[in-house]
Parts: structure tokens; sequence; C-alpha cells
């Protein structure tokens, strides 16, 4: 890990920042990626880049800075998210944020990180998904329904570049405490607990070292999926039994 060349999206807070911070104490340089930068860094071998990931021509510019400042990609975090309330009837402003954050951001990405990591014969591709993208979010259908497209492109990216020498990685984690699931610590996402960034990291790690495709921070996810697949009728009616035992509590 030292000397390494992280690159991180969405790294001014939540699970980025944790990123940021473990990689930086284990000696790698680190670029962190965002809007704007909210972090309080000092690390000789810290660099933000501003870029809006959405945009493909930032992304562009992007790699090109990496490139002439370090040469190399080691890891590459395609971490960047948010979290859209609402459901069918929610905005097409908030359906294209949500499509284009969740899975033309990670296109953009592959576009031109692939190349690098073949030319290179090495690297690492983790994309931060949601254990909504393999059950669902019931208070979002935006953000269900695009996490599930994060699953699907990185399912699709390790099947096909399997001989290669690089892997591909998809996290899903439940709640998580970041300013994402600020005020919702009683929702469905937190009934399994809600994890510390650093000790997600942890378990990030835990799956990187392992070569995972998969990475559950929360095990019973596990569990989830398979109750899922098994039987999705009652999987549907035992979910929606849910949704409604929540809102009677409200």
């Amino acid at each position: 890990m030292n000397n390494s060349v992280v690159v991180v999206t969405g790294g001014s807070g939540g699970i980025g920042k944790a990123l940021i911070k473990k990689y930086l104490q284990e000696g790698s340089f680190v670029i962190s990626v965002d809007l704007e930068n909210t972090t309080d860094f000092k690390d000789k071998n810290f660099t933000f880049f501003q870029c809006n990931v959405e945009v493909e021509n930032d992304i562009d510019d992007l790699f090109k800075l990496i490139l002439k400042k370090h040469s190399r990609i080691d890891y590459f975090f395609s971490n960047a998210g948010i979290l859209s309330l609402g459901d069918e009837n929610s905005s097409n402003f908030h359906w294209e944020k949500n499509w284009k954050l969740h899975l033309m951001s990670h296109v953009f990405v592959s576009r031109k990180l692939l190349p690098i990591f073949k030319k290179q014969n090495f690297g690492y591709f983790l994309i931060t998904a949601s254990a909504a993208g393999l059950l669902t979010h019931i208070d979002s259908i935006t953000y269900a329904v695009t996490k599930h497209s994060t699953i699907a492109f990185a399912e699709w990216i390790a099947i096909n570049n399997r001989q290669s020498n690089f892997h591909v990685s998809v996290i899903c984690p439940q709640a998580v405490r970041t300013n994402m699931t600020k005020g919702r610590e009683k929702d469905v996402a937190s009934l399994d607990g809600m994890l510390e960034p650093d000790f997600l990291v942890e378990k990030i790690q835990e799956g990187i070292d392992e070569r995972q495709f998969l990475i559950l921070p929360h095990p019973e996810v596990q569990n989830y999926i398979e109750k899922k697949t098994s039987n999705y009728d009652k999987w549907i009616s035992g979910m929606a039994r849910l949704k409604q035992k929540i809102e009677d509590n409200k």
C-alpha cells in the first residue's frame, strides 16, 4: 500500500473522507475528487482536484491531471453519490441527477481507467453502490433504481475483464453514519446497525484483501439477498409489511 496512488471521488465527506484518511495513514498518495474540498488534511501526499463527475469532460481533465502528477493509478474508488427521497412522481431533475451520479459517472471513469489498468497490468476499480441496489430503498425510488444500475454495471465490467490483471469490486453497505443518513437513524437501512465510516473502511479493506467482487460490510445483507431470490413474492410482501410498520411507528 505504501506509495500507492489512490483516487477517491466524493472525497469531501462520509465514506470518501474515511477512505482518504486510511490511505494517507498507510503512506499512499491520495487524490480527493469532489465539487469542493471540505476536508482538513494537511498531509503532503494529499491532493484535491475539483471535478463534477457527472460531466465526462471533467473526468477526462481529471485523468490528465492525475497522470501528469503521478503517471499511474493503483486504486480508484468511484464513490460519489446522493440520496433523493421520493416515489414515481420524483422530478425529472432528481431522476437525471441520480442516473448521472450512480451510473454515468462510473461509465465515464471506466472509459479512462480501464485502458490505464490494462497498460499497467494492475489496478483496483472499486465502485460504491448500496445494499439498496441488491434489495431496495423503500423511501427512494430514484436511489433504489439507480443503485441497481450501479451493480449491473460493475458486474458487466468484472465479467468482461475477468482475464485482465486488475480487480473490480462493488461496495454495498446498509446505513453508514454520514451526512446522507443524518436524521434518518431509524430508517429500515439502520435496523442492522449504522456503521461508522472508519469501521466501514476496515470492512472494505478486508474485501479488497480477499479480492471479493461483492463487498458486504453488513453481513446480514447476504441472507436478505438469498431470501429475496428464493421467493420474490414473499420478499415483496415482507418489505411491504416492514414499510407499513415503520410508517405506523412514526
